[in-house]
């Protein structure tokens, strides 16, 4: 379980520089590069930052998409989509599975029950010619100098801080100038951290785990919960029972 908070990439870099005693083997631009690789080798969603394209700019999301010619462009900053809905009816979007989504020759009869997309090279294509779409995705954490930003966690910073050093390591182990124990020695503490990290990030709060829970223990399946965006996956069930005849 993470706090969501984050730090900058120079709080790593003092780790590191204060732990192994790598200064001058340390290039700012490859750590960063180091940085962002560690985070998705890690690959834990609950790390990035959730965003929503309803235009609010406090939380910094972009304004909702605009679909023209069965076209429209999704934000720069997306890393995964969660879902998708029509910004204004707020209908539910699924994924197509026809690979024709992109064919020009296009099916101008639609059911508005049945709305689809696929996203290709940055574009979201739809079976609709126009529209404006409302985008749940996760974005990539930055600070404020637009740098890959780090969750403030101490087992995720290790991570991060191991898998810089195991970098440093393996390019001066190549070079005959670090032993092959000391390289492997600090190659299993990446190996260690990344797998504790992940673990750290996916476990889920109380909270969290009375929401699935419910999902779990239920008598009536809800299969529709795409319809309304999952709103009320996690709700308690609540069943009402009229008219019961008691059989002797």
């Amino acid at each position: 379980m993470l706090n969501h908070k984050y730090t900058t990439i120079n709080r790593v870099l003092e780790n590191v520089i204060r732990d192994t005693g790598f200064s001058e083997e340390i290039d700012f631009a490859e750590a960063l590069e180091w940085a962002y690789r560690a985070m998705e080798l890690i690959g834990a969603p609950q790390i990035y930052i959730e965003k929503v394209t309803d235009g609010n700019k406090e939380l910094g999301h972009s304004n909702p998409v605009e679909i023209l010619d069965y076209k429209g462009e999704i934000p720069c900053d997306v890393h995964q989509i969660i879902q998708i809905r029509e910004y204004y009816n707020r209908t539910s979007l699924r994924e197509a599975n026809t690979q024709f989504i992109y064919s020009t020759n296009v099916n101008n009869i639609i059911n508005n029950d049945d709305l689809s997309y696929r996203i290709n090279d940055g574009y979201i294509f739809t079976n609709f010619k126009e529209g404006t779409l409302e985008i749940a995705y996760y974005g990539f954490p930055l600070d404020d100098a637009g740098y890959p930003a780090i969750p403030d966690d101490e087992r995720y910073l290790k991570a991060v801080e191991s898998y810089i050093t195991e970098r440093i390591a393996r390019r001066l182990w190549l070079q005959d100038k670090l032993t092959t124990d000391k390289y492997r020695a600090l190659e299993q503490d990446w190996l260690f951290y990344v797998k504790s990290a992940k673990s750290r990030a996916q476990m889920p709060t109380i909270d969290g785990m009375e929401s699935l829970k419910n999902q779990i223990v239920r008598l009536i399946d809800k299969p529709y919960n795409h319809s309304n965006q999952f709103e009320t996956l996690g709700a308690r069930e609540r069943l009402r029972i009229t008219n019961f005849n008691r059989i002797l």
